[in-house]
């Protein structure tokens, strides 16, 4: 099993592809033209190693205008995606305002997709500005802090799942900072954050 190791909120590694990564990389192209994002959730412990499926990818987005929302909408639409509703307009206005995710899938392949929302509680920004960015194969992604991925999969989430997603974190990282794990442990805890 590979170990990687974060430096200065960096990772560098080479990595075999999948259909799955090859989407999310094309997607966030897209998306991270017209807003920050941060990858969340099981899609952290894949891209990392971990074998199991999923059916969507979670991110967390910066706040975002409506102008660059629309534009957003028009270029994906254009390049094949679609989205829950085909309204920009009420997608923006009711699923952002009311924290329902918006989802996005290449066209006729809904299995895979983005699942998004915007950052709005302390700790979601918290982890948007904490990010790593990861290097792969000439191109970079930004995932949430893995110290983070694994508090909030062992202490908020629990299922079988995520507890096998936060132990697989806990092996292939050999440099987790135990401060941190505190810390995020406090928050998700006190503010019972979702993703």
């Amino acid at each position: 099993m590979a170990e990687f190791e974060v430096v200065k909120n960096e990772l560098r590694i080479k990595k075999h592809l999948t259909k799955l990564d090859l989407f999310v990389i094309d997607t966030l192209k897209i998306i991270s033209k017209y807003t920050e994002y941060v990858v969340i959730s099981g899609y952290v412990s894949i891209f990392f190693g971990r074998a199991r499926a999923t059916e969507d990818v979670d991110i967390f987005i910066g706040d975002i205008s409506w102008e660059n929302f629309r534009k957003l909408c028009e270029e994906a639409t254009s390049k094949g995606y679609e989205f829950n509703v085909d309204n920009a307009a009420e997608l923006y206005k009711e699923y952002f305002g009311s924290e329902i995710p918006i989802n996005l899938w290449e066209k006729d392949l809904p299995l895979m997709r983005i699942e998004m929302n915007i950052a709005e509680k302390s700790s979601q920004k918290k982890i948007l500005r904490e990010k790593i960015k990861v290097f792969y194969n000439g191109g970079f992604l930004y995932f949430s802090p893995i110290e983070y991925q694994s508090v909030f999969k062992r202490y908020f989430l629990k299922s079988d799942k995520d507890l096998e997603d936060a132990r697989h974190l806990e092996v292939v990282f050999k440099n987790l900072d135990k401060g941190k794990i505190e810390s995020y442990k406090n928050i998700v805890l006190s503010e019972g954050v979702y993703e």
